[in-house]
């Protein structure tokens, strides 16, 4: 499910399930644990998805399967959006496609993301499918959006690519004949900087943030 590599100062880690990049408990968990074998040299790290989607959600039949592993899928997803709000380094993602709920949320926790040009749509639309979000997006959202990708988590209004990052989604969209050049472009930026001073001010910036999305609590399936 996810592949990494190390090339020219930075890391890539690939999501690709050969299918829709549902993540569950067990996918998440495998990113963090991704993300913690990466932080042990400070090198840039981008997160990828397929080519068409980066990723669909959270795994439906998680939330089908009983409280417990209902539970369980929402608290891995906390500790991916927090692994990647804590990580020293710089972290990127890259969207060649769809990012629905939990795939946009690594959007927003991202310290940049970089979105693709097409008939693509990202955001959040739990309202339109019959749930409730937990309330570590809504804070990662109320943080990272702007005025009108606020209104849209109530809404489930999905944005085209070129809109989602007019509300916060993305950093910038590019062609999809640029987005090997834009991530290049992107990662040697990030490797010019002060390693220190990125992880100090990173820490500074979200502090906050982490402590809100640590202390909220997760739905009662029970």
């Amino acid at each position: 499910m996810i592949t990494s590599e190390s090339s020219n100062g930075a890391h890539i880690l690939t999501l690709d399930d050969g299918k829709v990049n549902a993540l569950n408990k067990e996918k998440l968990d495998a990113l963090v644990a991704a993300l913690a074998e990466c932080s042990k040299d400070l090198a840039p790290v981008a997160i990828r998805g397929r080519k068409g989607i980066f990723s669909a959600g959270f795994d439906l039949k998680g939330f089908g399967a009983g409280p417990e592993i209902a539970t369980a899928q929402l608290q891995a997803g906390k500790d991916a959006i927090l692994a990647i709000l804590r990580h020293p380094a710089p972290v990127i993602t890259v969207c060649e496609g769809h990012a629905y709920p939990m795939g946009a949320f690594l959007m927003l926790a991202a310290d940049h993301a970089i979105g693709t040009e097409g008939d693509f749509v990202t955001g959040m639309n739990e309202s339109a499918i019959g749930m409730a979000l937990p309330i570590y997006p809504m804070i990662l959202g109320a943080a990272r959006l702007n005025p009108h990708g606020r209104k849209a988590v109530a809404t489930s209004e999905m944005f085209s690519s070129v809109d989602a990052g007019k509300v916060g989604y993305f950093q910038n969209v590019v062609a999809p004949d640029d987005v090997e050049a834009t991530l290049k472009a992107t990662l040697t930026h990030m490797k010019s900087l002060n390693a220190g001073a990125f992880n100090a001010n990173k820490s500074a910036m979200n502090r906050q943030l982490i402590d809100d999305i640590e202390a909220s609590p997760l739905p009662d399936f029970g």
